[in-house]
């Protein structure tokens, strides 16, 4: 997908740089960039080192950072096997909460979104993601996640309209999408008349970008939705943002033709068959409770039980993920003031089409970002791309380990990473 001197064959993909004047709107999308990287630079241009401290444990510590200034902390190691890093992002409001399904009025009745700002009830996880690029993906290095955002995304003020998606031959019909959510221009084409979120390429021109490793890695770090079993969840980002191969960590745990929960807590085990919607809003279910559902503690639900109004089941059943999808291991809680989370990957890609592969002395283009007080969708704090170095000159660098047994978080060198909150580079919709 590269020509000449990196530039994309096509035109989208390299808007901010090599913008023709026959398409307005594409110039006006790429100004947009322009103007809210620069607005951005101006409030958080800074990567600040910060110093190797006992407290930078993720097993404990004093909080860093202010509400007023939004940071994320990160450090790293690797070895001949794995990589690790550790992430920690101060906030007084965290949620290891997410949806549940609460009796009311004898129905099982959905509570908890994110996607319209913070949840009333306080039902959504917080989450910490990272989009790794490995120098492939055209304009990343620059613009870090704004790459994967394109007029007609979901949860923007041009969103394309759930009909029109669902008609579209490859986003409604192969992939069975309602929604458009992020891509790179690589797997979009030029097509006149035709919006670059609908101008999808073949699926065989698709099939090939994954195979050369056009594409972005995506971890994400779930507070309800992995965490308590003790995983991350492993994805990427094409023509959408996909899932890696093989089995997720969490399912659905509704029958929406019958209206019921399929499972319940097994009372024999925990006490209790479902949670109370009183104590959740009063957030009484810690991090050591019992306030997700998971296979290990689950059995299928009782609906000729005597159902009580206000009793809760988590909407999300969780187990032990399989294939490349499981293959970040996770541990993470908030204590003092801030979530302190471990993601650990082997250095060899678990599967070459869906996640790249670590070397020794390489960089790597990455961009975070963190979803906090409830919110999901696109209310969430971002970082400038930032370079991570395995034993290489880089923004992050992440420690070469040769020794026995792992290193201690405190001897490690930390980055300090200021966060903001993007706005919405898309167009408004035309009158």
């Amino acid at each position: 997908m590269r020509h000449g001197h990196g530039a994309l064959m096509s035109p989208h993909g390299v808007i901010l740089f090599a913008m023709r004047s026959s398409d307005l709107r594409l110039i006006t999308r790429g100004l947009v960039l322009i103007l809210l990287f620069a607005q951005a630079a101006l409030v958080s241009c800074s990567r600040q080192p910060v110093e190797p401290h006992p407290t930078l444990d993720p097993a404990g510590g004093e909080q860093g950072g202010t509400q007023e200034t939004p940071v994320l902390e990160v450090a790293g190691f690797f070895d001949n096997e794995e990589m690790t890093l550790f992430l920690r992002h101060p906030t007084t409001n965290p949620s290891w909460y997410h949806q549940v399904l609460v009796f009311e009025g004898g129905e099982w009745v959905r509570r908890g979104s994110g996607a319209d700002g913070p949840d009333r009830d306080g039902f959504y996880e917080d989450r910490i993601s990272i989009l790794w690029d490995d120098g492939l993906v055209e304009n990343f290095a620059t613009l870090g996640g704004y790459v994967a955002v394109h007029e007609g995304m979901r949860a923007t003020r041009s969103a394309a309209a759930a009909e029109d998606v669902r008609r579209h031959p490859h986003l409604g019909g192969e992939l069975g999408e309602s929604d458009v959510r992020k891509f790179i221009a690589e797997s979009r084409e030029e097509r006149p008349d035709t919006p670059l979120w609908a101008a999808v390429r073949s699926q065989v021109e698709l099939d090939e970008l994954r195979a050369q490793g056009h594409f972005l890695d995506l971890w994400q770090w779930r507070a309800h939705r992995g965490n308590p079993v003790g995983f991350a969840d492993n994805g990427y980002v094409l023509d959408y943002r996909h899932s890696s191969e093989g089995r997720s960590a969490y399912s659905t745990n509704f029958d929406s033709d019958a209206g019921l929960p399929l499972m319940m807590f097994d009372p024999e085990q925990t006490g209790k068959r479902a949670l109370r919607l009183e104590k959740l809003l009063a957030r009484e279910y810690g991090q050591e409770d019992l306030y997700f559902l998971a296979e290990d503690f689950a059995i299928p639900f009782d609906p000729d039980h005597d159902w009580q109004e206000g009793e809760a089941l988590p909407h999300r059943l969780l187990r032990e993920p399989e294939g490349s999808r499981g293959a970040i291991r996770a541990e993470g809680a908030h204590r003092d003031g801030a979530w302190r989370v471990r993601l650990t990957r082997s250095m060899e890609s678990p599967n070459p089409l869906d996640s790249i592969a670590f070397e020794a002395g390489a960089v790597y283009h990455v961009a975070f970002s963190v979803h906090a007080d409830s919110t999901g969708a696109i209310h969430h704090l971002v970082s400038h791309p930032v370079t991570v170095g395995f034993d290489a000159e880089a923004d992050i660098v992440l420690t070469r380990h040769t020794g026995e047994g792992t290193p201690s978080p405190e001897d490690l060198e930390w980055q300090r990473l200021t966060l903001f909150l993007p706005s919405d580079p898309t167009p408004a919709p035309e009158e």
